[in-house]
């Protein structure tokens, strides 16, 4: 089975994470399908709608920090996050994220670009990117403070504490809470009111919404630059080899 499954039903495309026994960490192989998938749906006329999910239980544990270090001892960098994040910016489909259990890291920032998001009582989103010695991504810096507030952001983006689904519902970030099993036909009403809409009006629509896409670019390439710079620090590669040793 492919690590990021590509399913077209009717006018809906679902992009689900295949790797439970990892957590559904997001490597460059995934990375590259989920953004190969993106960029594919987008480009069909016959789809109106694109699905992220999980797995039951879990949704991601964020990027797989063993790829990750193999990236960096490689001397390369991990850009394939950037790929995605790209991908998702210029999609032109309405996105829906189906949530079941932790999202973490671009797990949760990804959320903030998506147009309509479904979860279970046991999600939860977390962003601990002071912990292991980075900073932000995906314009979070930007998005985490628009919809929470700056508070709850700094909570999130400094202190690392994570954000229930109940509290994710009540500051807006999740349209729905239902129980794990009620997820799939919850989407499955959505994207089916999505598919009898006109294509067009429904693009128009959602272009209109996403007019600050250029400027959270510009965010996530100044992130991106901060990024960079603390994965070279002694401190951050302190940080992952340990986070490794203790998994």
């Amino acid at each position: 089975m492919s690590l990021v499954s590509n399913t077209i039903e009717g006018a809906n495309c679902t992009l689900q994470l295949n790797r439970p026994d990892k957590l559904n960490a997001l490597n460059r192989e995934m990375y590259a399908l989920l953004t190969t998938g993106l960029e594919q749906a987008n480009e069909d006329p016959a789809v109106k709608s694109i699905v992220i999910k999980g797995q039951p239980g879990i949704y991601t544990a964020g990027n797989d920090l063993a790829d990750f270090a193999s990236a960096v001892r490689e001397g390369g960098s991990f850009d394939a996050p950037f790929s995605l994040m790209s991908a998702i910016l210029n999609c032109t489909k309405p996105l829906i994220a189906s949530v079941d259990g932790p999202a973490i890291g671009i797990g949760t920032t990804l959320l903030f670009h998506c147009d309509l998001i479904y979860a279970s009582h046991n999600a939860k989103f977390q962003t601990p990117f002071t912990d292991l010695g980075v900073c932000p991504e995906f314009a979070s810096s930007e998005t985490f403070p628009q919809v929470l507030g700056s508070h709850k952001a700094a909570q999130m983006l400094l202190l690392g504490d994570p954000l229930t689904a109940i509290e994710a519902e009540r500051f807006g970030l999740v349209n729905k809470l239902v129980e794990s099993e009620d997820l799939d036909e919850i989407v499955n009403i959505a994207t089916t009111r999505l598919a009898a809409k006109p294509a067009d009006s429904l693009k128009t629509s959602r272009a209109l919404m996403k007019l600050r896409n250029d400027q959270y670019q510009k965010i996530i390439d100044r992130e991106a630059k901060e990024f960079g710079r603390l994965m070279g620090s002694d401190e951050f590669m302190q940080k992952l080899e340990n986070f490794l040793n203790i998994k």
